[in-house]
């Protein structure tokens, strides 16, 4: 009897168990195929991956570049510029756009790109605030002050804050050095891979807490 009930408990561990592994590999696959299924996170229209047409089509004044280099392709910037868009080599380039809309003809904010592989690898630009959008991320992957100090001895912090994954890499920077006049916000998107190539020696963050579900 004794012998029977050891049986009948470890053959209901061993179905525990089953189950547990089970629904943890379920769970995995869920988060897998809902990190495929969401939509890219994009900023002004443009988002990491982004193919290189697709890229040129969106951005009137890259592919006004792209077409005076096709006819100037001996300077060595047209050249690399070429081979990025057409060999799907590295290049890095920017374009502008008007800061206030509503007055074209005043101040225009930059934006920074590198293309690499055909596709877009990083998007970096100044902002006056955190667009709401980066709530769609999660909660951040690391939230940090880090101490400054210039040679005069004034002192100040700094603050990042990061968005980890396996497919994209996005941080938020303030600097607030009081030497600057430009206190604005440094948005980058990424690739794992384009943030490990600037940054070979960063330690590696935890990936980003889902958002809740509204």
């Amino acid at each position: 009897m004794f012998v029977a009930c050891l049986g009948v408990a470890a053959a209901a561990l061993a179905g525990s168990s089953s189950e547990s592994l089970s629904d943890s590999v379920t769970h995995s696959i869920m988060v897998q195929q809902s990190a495929a299924s969401s939509p890219p996170f994009e900023i002004n229209g443009h988002h990491v991956g982004e193919p290189i047409k697709t890229f040129l089509r969106l951005e009137r004044e890259a592919r006004d570049e792209v077409e005076v280099c096709r006819e100037n392709s001996g300077r060595t910037a047209c050249a690399h510029l070429l081979d990025a868009v057409e060999k799907g080599q590295r290049a890095e380039l920017s374009t502008t756009a008007p800061a206030d809309l509503d007055h074209p003809e005043g101040d225009r904010d930059t934006t920074d790109f590198v293309i690499d592989g055909g596709k877009l690898a990083k998007i970096s630009m100044l902002l006056n605030a955190a667009p709401d959008s980066l709530k769609n991320l999660g909660h951040p992957s690391s939230e940090k002050s880090i101490p400054a100090q210039n040679k005069s001895g004034a002192k100040w912090e700094n603050h990042l804050t990061e968005w980890d994954s396996p497919t994209l890499y996005v941080s938020l920077f303030l600097d607030n050095n009081p030497s600057l006049h430009d206190h604005r916000l440094t948005l980058v998107l990424e690739t794992p891979a384009e943030h490990a190539r600037d940054n070979p020696d960063a330690e590696p963050t935890k990936p980003p807490t889902p958002a809740a579900s509204k």
